[in-house]
């Protein structure tokens, strides 16, 4: 959810700040005819990000793979040709995921259910966390290739390994930034809807959606009504079906009490009149226990005493 806040004179991207899997980006754009450097310009950035495990003790990952295999073997004698294998195995399941099952509409289970997942179906069983921990045995790096599924909202010791493709996008496609920020990804949507003829309307909540002889009619707002033919929801389902009526809702609340949803997080916005030093881009602290810190978000359900930034 990219949006923006402008305050004291300082710009704040709300939301996203890594701009991964450029290739999804660029797919987008081409299915108009256009491209995303039409609209904006982007900057790869080096070191993609840092994370600080103490005060002195950080792992820069860099812009190119070459270099992040050095780290890592540097690191851990051995581990660079074992990342090598491990990412040939995400890049293929990137290939699956994310060129095709992302975009199939979610009509049936047999639509992820094929002969290439099914030769998979291991990688369904064992998590992201035990597969990492066959690859590398250093503590650092292991929370390095856990790091991405966190995006995902799930824990590394309950998320699928075949959601390695994460590490793929990570390593091989880099970690890019729009000049200007993310908000510019939404400029340039807005700018290409808005070529096409797509009115959109802001500020305006909807707060029922509106249904005849079991068809959609159309959506009330906090301030106004408007019919329609066919409605698409980019919402959360849970959030989608609370708009409907309770007899036409697919899933009980009881269903969704059961759920575990991606959590948010407290941002903090603090701007500097001045260019911090030593300090990246992306820079994270994993300088406390990382196993507490995701127990108290999936498991206890409350703040961190010691939590990771």
């Amino acid at each position: 959810r990219a949006r923006q806040l402008k305050k004291d004179g300082f710009v704040f991207d709300i939301g996203p700040t890594f701009y991964w899997m450029p290739d999804v980006f660029e797919r987008f754009f081409k299915d108009f005819n256009t491209h995303s450097s039409n609209f904006y310009s982007l900057n790869k950035l080096h070191p993609a990000y840092q994370i600080y495990f103490g005060k002195k003790d950080s792992i820069s990952i860099a812009d190119n793979f070459e270099d992040i295999k050095q780290t890592f073997e540097n690191i851990e004698k051995g581990s660079g040709a074992k990342l090598q294998k491990f990412i040939n195995k995400a890049h293929r399941n990137y290939n699956i995921a994310i060129k095709d099952l992302v975009y199939k509409p979610g009509e049936h289970v047999f639509e992820i259910i094929n002969h290439k997942t099914f030769l998979k179906l291991y990688e369904f069983v064992l998590t992201i966390k035990h597969q990492v921990s066959g690859y590398v045995k250093s503590k650092q790096l292991q929370k390095i290739l856990e790091f991405p599924v966190l995006f995902l909202g799930a824990k590394p010791s309950n998320t699928p390994s075949f959601y390695n493709f994460m590490n793929y996008a990570d390593f091989k496609l880099g970690t890019w930034h729009p000049k200007g920020g993310m908000y510019e990804v939404v400029k340039a949507m807005t700018t290409l809807a808005q070529s096409l003829g797509v009115k959109i309307i802001t500020d305006s909540e909807v707060e029922n959606i509106e249904i005849k002889n079991k068809s959609v009619t159309g959506v009330t707002t906090n301030s106004s009504y408007f019919p329609c033919d066919i409605l698409l929801s980019g919402a959360d389902y849970h959030h989608t079906e609370t708009l409907l009526p309770k007899a036409l809702r697919q899933y009980s609340e009881s269903y969704w009490d059961k759920k575990t949803f991606a959590p948010s997080a407290l941002l903090f916005y603090v701007g500097f009149n001045k260019k911090l030093q030593n300090v990246s881009h992306h820079t994270l602290f994993f300088d406390t226990d990382f196993e507490a810190h995701a127990k108290t978000i999936y498991d206890t359900k409350e703040w961190a005493e010691k939590p990771l930034f």
